[in-house]
């Protein structure tokens, strides 16, 4: 059986979780192809396109916030698109899968299943799509979303957000130390990281690694700057750093956030600015899987108190261990599987 994977990299986070559930589907012997939306519509213009996003509007919330709303109207007419027809009459998969929220609408009815993986703890009607056969969700509270957005319980699957087998595969340790890892995704993006270093400085006693991602500027920087501390640049290690920190501190991100919680690692989300963001920030405070720094507040003064409350740290710990234990549960009974609907 063949799978088509369509996805985008607005962020890292919907190409990590088209790469995982590409792993997950050649372990059963599936062959799986993983297809960039915005290059197959754009193919001499999608550095362009992301050289944009990853510039200018990933980096603003304003507009970030704006551009996406706008592709949340329910109302909006997305005819399908050209390229995506001929790319899957080349490809002519058994079943498609999107992992971005456009890309169903953008793809339209097509004669085989196609399900939507949603990548984040809130969803928008800019996933939701009539000829769609099912969804891949992160937790119930996101499928009951779903249900208020008229759409058939019967189709919605409630499996975590994929991560890959070495997130899986973790026996995380007890988090009683003070080690802090502080990522900005793929992309590096941290412009608070080098005010929270100085900071963070006149506790020695505090074991700080950085991952700065593809940032190579940030990265020479802060390695210039900041001796004592752990910086890296893009890593294909980030499980084993992950796991071996007490505190996550970064974005929210939907795949970083359950990628921390096979680890056990309790998150502190910093500056949740995106509407995405704020979602996955509420799920940390509700869930209590970690505590979110808001804008305004100090973030040096969250990973203090973060670290000084062992008691509470542990409480976090647990919680993550017993949401993955339930993950687990679920993906034994309704894995990422679709061909009992081919």
């Amino acid at each position: 059986m063949k799978i088509w994977i369509v996805t985008a990299r607005f962020g890292q986070g919907h190409f990590s979780a088209a790469r995982s559930l590409e792993e997950k589907y050649k372990a059963r012997g599936y062959e799986v192809v993983v297809s960039d939306v915005i290059e197959l519509l754009y193919p001499f213009g999608a550095s362009m396109v992301y050289g944009a996003f990853n510039h200018i509007i990933c980096r603003n919330a304003a507009i970030y916030n704006f551009l996406n709303e706008f592709g949340r109207n329910p109302d909006k007419e997305v005819l399908p698109a050209k390229q995506l027809k001929e790319a899957f009459d080349e490809i002519q998969p058994d079943a498609v899968i999107t992992t971005w929220s456009a890309c169903a609408r953008m793809l339209g009815p097509l004669p085989v299943p196609t399900f939507v993986c949603v990548t984040d703890l809130g969803v928008h009607a800019g996933w939701v799509a009539p000829h769609v056969q099912g969804y891949l969700v992160a937790t119930q509270s996101v499928a009951d979303q779903l249900v208020e957005m008229k759409v058939p319980e019967g189709k919605i699957h409630i499996s975590g957000i994929p991560v890959k087998k070495v997130f899986e595969a973790l026996a995380p340790e007890p988090k009683t130390t003070k080690k802090v890892l502080i990522m900005g995704g793929g992309l590096g993006i941290l412009p608070w990281v080098d005010s929270l270093l100085k900071e963070l400085s006149e506790h020695p006693e505090i074991k700080i690694t950085v991952i700065a991602g593809r940032n190579r500027k940030l990265y020479r920087k802060l390695y210039q700057r900041y001796p004592s501390a752990t910086i890296i640049g893009f890593t294909s290690k980030v499980a084993e750093y992950l796991a071996q920190a007490d505190l996550l501190v970064s974005k929210p991100g939907g795949v970083t956030l359950f990628e921390a919680i096979y680890a056990e690692t309790p998150c502190l989300a910093v500056f949740p600015s995106y509407k995405h963001e704020i979602e996955n920030a509420k799920f940390i405070q509700t869930r209590e899987i970690g505590d979110v720094v808001w804008q305004g507040e100090s973030l040096c003064d969250g990973i203090l108190k973060a670290l000084e409350n062992e008691e509470k740290r542990c409480l976090w710990q647990k919680n993550m261990q017993e949401m993955k234990m339930q993950l687990q549960a679920q993906q034994r009974k309704e894995p990422y599987l679709v061909e009992d609907s081919i």
